[in-house]
């Protein structure tokens, strides 16, 4: 007795495209060498395939997006202190200029005391470049630690 034949399933999808997209699908199914359908169930399947790559994807580009967001807004913030506290130090420098020229106009016209402004100033400015180095340096320590900090 001979067996009865199985039937194989194969449905069929039905689209409706434009004359233009046809021709599109035409054109690239001929390049690729292949007939319409071959090109079309190929071009579904991959998508299939697919799919979750492209969402994936999509979510990656959001969070770049918001990254490159959050990172300009930074970078705002930081330039913006960093103009304040430059136009900070152009005011201070200018009234320690002015103190300076002050001081020097009151002294009396003797070379002594000119020498004793000189030496003044030069002591002075060696005391804060001991200071400042100084600061520097913790300051510097203080950031290898949150930069190298896990």
């Amino acid at each position: 007795m001979e067996e009865p034949k199985k039937r194989v399933f194969s449905p069929k999808v039905e689209t409706r495209l434009t004359r233009a997209d046809i021709n599109r699908l035409d054109e690239a199914a001929k390049t690729a060498g292949k007939s319409r359908s071959d090109f079309v169930r190929f071009a579904l399947l991959w998508y299939l395939d697919n799919l979750e790559k492209l969402e994936h994807d999509n979510r990656e580009t959001e969070i770049a997006k918001s990254i490159k967001y959050a990172t300009d807004q930074h970078v705002k913030a930081i330039n913006s202190g960093t103009d304040r506290i430059c136009k900070m130090l152009a005011r201070q420098g200018a009234a320690i200029g002015t103190l300076y020229e002050l001081s020097w106009m009151a002294l009396p016209d003797d070379e002594n005391a000119r020498k004793a402004f000189d030496a003044a100033n030069t002591i002075a400015k060696q005391k804060m470049r001991k200071y400042v180095e100084k600061d520097e340096n913790e300051l510097a320590q203080s950031f290898k630690k949150v930069v190298s900090s896990p």
